[in-house]
């Protein structure tokens, strides 16, 4: 059978760079694990001399299946993410699927904190925790775990299970 093939694009804030690769470099390698998956994977460090920043962002995200949201207090602040990407992906007017991370703790999820439409969505985390909360093999696990997460989405395999 051959494998299903989805478009990923990653949005996040370049203040959270190193918490970004830190996850990737777990994350990527057991996505290429999947024999029924290939993730085609777009992040803005893709974009090309001369490109037109905005408008590449833009257009990477009308092609995405999938939304990988990588979710910290200074991803939420940001006014380019909260006007351009985070309102594809969460909130009313959402048109493509989310898969959002808990990079970092969040404050409390609460009527007086603006998640842009984040808190009508299931985040990943291990054990409640944020990525930066978790050290050594969790942190692997982290990427791992969060690699089947995203398989079981984009294969809508998160249906009722035999016991």
């Amino acid at each position: 059978m051959a494998a299903t093939t989805v478009r990923v694009f990653l949005s996040w804030c370049h203040r959270d760079a190193d918490a970004k690769t830190a996850l990737l470099t777990r994350l990527l390698p057991a996505l290429g694990l999947f024999t029924d998956l290939r993730v085609e994977w777009w992040e803005d460090s893709h974009l090309t001399c001369g490109e037109k920043f905005a408008p590449a962002i833009l257009d990477r995200v009308a092609e995405a299946d999938f939304g990988l949201l990588l979710v910290t207090t200074d991803y939420l602040v940001s006014p380019f993410i909260r006007e351009h990407e985070l309102s594809r992906f969460a909130g009313p007017g959402a048109d493509r699927d989310a898969l959002p991370v808990r990079l970092a703790p969040l404050p409390p999820f609460g009527s007086e904190i603006d998640l842009g439409g984040l808190s009508e969505l299931t985040m990943f985390s291990l054990d409640g925790r944020a990525y930066t909360e978790t050290t050594g093999p969790r942190r692997t696990r982290f990427g791992i775990e969060l690699a089947a997460s995203i398989r079981r989405r984009a294969l809508n395999l998160n249906r009722y299970r035999a016991l």
